[in-house]
């Protein structure tokens, strides 16, 4: 038990190093990088893969639906689903809110076309129209209620957002912004998380990522965030089986 605990905290204490070497080194980057990056426009790939990772999670929540809603007598989820079910809900919540309140405001100023201003009010209204439907799939999947169709109505909102976004106003964050002005969004946003929530959306973005979307990720990561990521954070993270359904073998 003692050596247990003392484990514990010899990794809390290397996560917390961790963390604020990492910070720290992104901002000598940022500012070391600032003028050579002034006049080059924003790479937003960051921001793809976190749209990747919604849509992965989505999927996984419709798999999921389905075989709950085919499981006679289930009242609620495992703990399994509503782990990821509340990480999802938690990352896309901090990320329409990223947006909303630091992203468009930086890019309004730079847009003098009627149709693009309109485009970007476009994300806000469509944000509006998503924690109702959130709060059905969190009602249902904690419940007995039948999951699927608010589940499918949700993931068709969420699904036409991002199509709708990464159409319309991506390319206007490429055209307007600069790399160095999308860097330091990405590090105001870094600043909003927690220390503790940060490895959270680490593991969570990387889960299953592509090549290019996990290369977009970790190349905002330090070298010694890098290593802490593969040998603590990752394993931990995939112990904990998130959106796994038992196995009718392993529910008997």
């Amino acid at each position: 038990m003692v050596q247990g605990t003392s484990r514990r905290r010899w990794l809390l204490a290397l996560l917390a190093a961790a963390g604020a070497g990492a910070v720290a080194a992104s901002r000598l980057r940022a500012r070391a990088s600032h003028r050579r990056d002034e006049g080059q426009p924003a790479d937003v790939s960051f921001m793809l893969a976190i749209h990747d990772a919604m849509r992965r999670d989505l999927s996984r929540l419709r798999d999921a639906a389905a075989q709950l809603d085919r499981t006679a007598g289930q009242a609620g989820a495992p703990a399994t689903v509503l782990a990821g079910w509340n990480a999802f809900r938690s990352q896309l919540d901090f990320h329409h809110a990223a947006e909303d309140d630091d992203l468009w405001p930086v890019l309004r100023p730079e847009l003098s076309d009627p149709a693009d201003l309109a485009a970007v009010d476009a994300m806000v209204a469509e944000h509006e129209h998503i924690p109702s439907a959130l709060a059905a799939v969190d009602d249902a999947i904690r419940g007995d209620a039948e999951l699927t169709p608010p589940v499918e109505h949700l993931s068709a909102l969420v699904l036409d957002h991002l199509a709708h976004e990464e159409r319309a106003v991506v390319p206007l964050l490429e055209q307007h912004l600069s790399r160095a002005g999308w860097h330091a969004f990405l590090m105001k946003e870094r600043g909003r998380r927690r220390a503790r929530e940060r490895p959270e959306f680490l593991t969570w973005v990387l889960d299953d990522a592509s090549q290019d979307d996990a290369r977009a990720v970790l190349g905002e990561v330090p070298a010694p965030g890098r290593l802490v990521y593969q040998r603590i954070l990752r394993p931990r993270y995939d112990a904990q089986h998130r959106w796994q359904l038992p196995t009718p073998a392993s529910a008997r």
